[in-house]
């Protein structure tokens, strides 16, 4: 998965099927664990189809969003017979991220040994075959866990906690090279919930130690992708102000903070002009509608979605669409304080700030994480026993 999204669905097809064969050949009672919000947005996408012209698109956001049925299913299953089922997805899904790194150090030397171009180590020309705010995305949620587990204790083989101790500088310098702002985000939110959990849990000695090496760790990558990050910055409030003055330069803008205010303003106006939505397959032909009366090329060229998940179920499916993309990171968040879950309360915060800026179910690179860990977070008593029991 955190490889390349396009080589998401045979694996995940043929992983949901032998799981789901292997439970109901085994006569075990399943636990099945389907968010609610999950399927109350999928029905109404099934639901959106009656006033959908486009069925053909309408039928492809279906399949991929099929992924937020079939994969908490599926982690019910495996939950059932592996009380370890979501340390060892994690320890794969780290694996795919060693292998992401690699990919993406390899893509970006190539770039510079033909340019001499120094950008070629951020930003798209850096991340393999993934937007830079999902694989930051995908850093974020494994520094979480990994270093959630480590500050708990629970991480007590020792070849597994040296390769954790080893993985996490290396994605974090990732994180920042990648120069994603909604990444940068959730990498502050990631450092402030895992120092509050070593500021209440360790002990003074090993407190100051993990909050010295946090503080070298963050000024660290500061160094590393700092600059990117506030040039970044500048941008985005720069097209804040440009989009809020009523400039219409801001629509013939190519820069991508300036597409996306494009693609907000007419997401919202979409969602204003169609209570109820423009329908599962229409969504696209309602936004390139809206560019095209403000002579909007660049985003009408590109086709772009709505370039945030709430405005996008909004746009799709009206306010009933909006309110169920709030309440997929939302109803989590409330779990995970209410089970005192740490890693549940944190998936969802970095949930919903990537949902925020990105339309994050609409391809699979954002519908298999979801469905995945949602699924395996939602297990009651998901830790490892054998490494310390618990709940996470």
């Amino acid at each position: 998965m955190p490889i390349s999204g396009r080589l998401v669905p045979v694996p995940l097809v043929a992983a949901v099927a032998l799981l789901l064969a292997q439970g109901l050949w085994s006569g075990r009672s399943m636990r099945w664990s389907l968010p609610w919000p999950l399927a109350a947005f999928y029905a109404l996408h099934v639901l959106g189809m009656a006033w959908t012209a486009d069925w053909q698109f309408g039928l492809f956001d279906l399949q991929i969003k099929l992924g937020l049925i079939l994969l908490p299913l599926a982690a019910g299953v495996l939950g059932a017979g592996r009380p370890g089922a979501l340390r060892e997805s994690m320890i794969a899904f780290s694996a795919g991220l060693a292998v992401a790194i690699g990919l993406s150090s390899w893509k970006a030397a190539a770039c510079y040994a033909a340019s001499g171009n120094a950008a070629c180590f951020t930003q798209s020309a850096l991340s393999f075959e993934l937007h830079p705010s999902y694989a930051a995305w995908y850093a974020s949620w494994a520094i979480l866990y990994w270093g959630h587990e480590l500050i708990a204790g629970r991480v007590r083989q020792p070849w597994l906690r040296s390769a954790a101790l080893a993985h996490l500088p290396i994605l974090l310098a990732f994180a920042f090279m990648l120069g994603s702002r909604s990444g940068a985000v959730a990498l502050a939110a990631v450092a402030l919930i895992l120092l509050t959990q070593a500021v209440l849990t360790l002990r003074s000695a090993m407190r100051w130690a993990i909050l010295g090496a946090a503080a070298l760790a963050m000024g660290g990558g500061l160094v590393i992708g700092g600059g990117t990050l506030a040039e970044r910055a500048f941008s985005a409030v720069a097209a804040v102000r440009l989009a809020r003055s009523g400039d219409a330069a801001i629509y013939a803008s190519e820069g991508g903070s300036e597409m996306r205010m494009v693609a907000w303003i007419c997401s919202t106006e979409c969602l204003q002009g169609a209570p109820f939505g423009a329908g599962t397959g229409d969504i696209k032909e309602a936004l390139v509608a809206c560019y095209a009366s403000k002579k909007a090329v660049p985003a009408m060229e590109r086709r772009l979605n709505s370039h945030s998940q709430f405005l996008q179920g909004g746009v799709a499916l009206g306010w009933p669409g909006l309110l169920l993309a709030l309440l997929i990171p939302l109803v989590p968040l409330a779990q995970g304080f209410r089970r005192r879950s740490l890693l549940l309360a944190g998936f969802a915060l970095l949930l919903l700030t990537g949902a925020a800026v990105e339309s994050v179910l609409e391809v699979q690179a954002g519908v298999a994480l979801v469905g995945a860990f949602l699924g395996l977070l939602s297990l009651k008593g998901h830790s490892v026993p054998s490494e310390g029991g618990g709940r996470a």
